[in-house]
């Protein structure tokens, strides 16, 4: 074998070599994408009914879960304004899930802990229906081509999210029953905050109406655990503009969580992260 066939040999060995590399790097994203696809088409197929009974999922407090992809069964209050019809606030009952990255040291001369911790977050499936009075059927989903990320973690919330946040926790439906103590650590158990924007898509059969959020509606909330559950409220703070066909038609004028509980989980690569480069502010 002459000198010039064997260097092309290595050549084509070490290209090759290193397109595997690339692939296999790539790998854990892929393969992030395909699990929270499935877990979403799976959440689409079952159906409200089967989403009710679904078992419920215990989740630690003040513990960092690691990237995930959670499914939460939830109940909800919306107003929505709708121009030449009125307002009426619905109750909606339906699923939302939501993916979490690897969290990072808020203050970076502390090791990464719930105390010391930002965590991204992301709607990646939502679900929702009610029946209004007003309105008659309403639809709530997920609006995937406008993605917008969020935050768990130590920040401030703004005066006036606080303020609605402890009203809204104030006037929360007494709790169900009592669930098994987690242990608390001693260093840690102050409340994050979270910051939870999302763009959705809203129909109301009835009026003939298919609308989309002019911005993302941003869910503000105070959590013990990720992703929160039970009666912790999560509320909206300003009135978002609701589109159709290129012009407002309506508002949906504020929003709070009743209730909500993991029922499916699934865990991403160690090295997953939500891609901040799209956030929506």
């Amino acid at each position: 074998m002459s000198k010039r066939t064997l260097s092309i040999l290595l050549t084509i060995a070490a290209v090759t070599l290193a397109v595997g590399y690339r692939v296999n790097a790539a790998a854990p994203a892929s393969s992030d994408g395909v699990r929270i696809a499935a877990l979403v088409g799976e959440m689409e197929n079952l159906g409200f009914a089967k989403v009710e009974s679904l078992p419920s999922i215990n989740v630690k407090p003040y513990t960092l879960p690691g990237a995930s992809v959670d499914v939460m069964r939830v109940r909800l209050q919306e107003t929505y304004e709708i121009a030449g019809i009125g307002n009426d606030t619905v109750d909606l009952t339906g699923w939302i899930a939501v993916r979490h990255g690897a969290s990072r040291a808020a203050n970076h001369q502390l090791p990464v802990s719930w105390g010391n911790s930002i965590t991204d977050t992301e709607f990646v499936g939502l679900e929702l229906e009610g029946q209004s009075g007003v309105f008659g059927p309403v639809r709530v989903s997920l609006d995937s081509a406008r993605p917008a990320i969020g935050q768990v973690g130590n920040f401030d919330l703004s005066p006036n999210a606080a303020r609605t946040l402890l009203v809204a926790n104030l006037q929360q439906a007494p709790k169900p029953k009592p669930q098994p103590q987690q242990p608390k650590p001693t260093d840690q158990g102050s409340a994050s905050s979270c910051r939870a924007p999302v763009n959705v898509k809203v129909s109301m059969s009835q009026l003939g109406l298919e609308m989309k959020t002019k911005e993302p509606a941003v869910w503000f909330s105070q959590v013990t655990t990720i992703p929160p559950v039970g009666q912790v409220a999560s509320v909206t703070v300003d009135p978002v503009a609701m589109m159709s066909a290129g012009r407002q038609v309506g508002t949906l004028v504020s929003g709070v969580v009743k209730f909500r509980e993991v029922v499916r989980t699934v865990p991403l690569s160690t090295n997953h992260q939500v891609q901040v480069a799209s956030l929506n502010r």
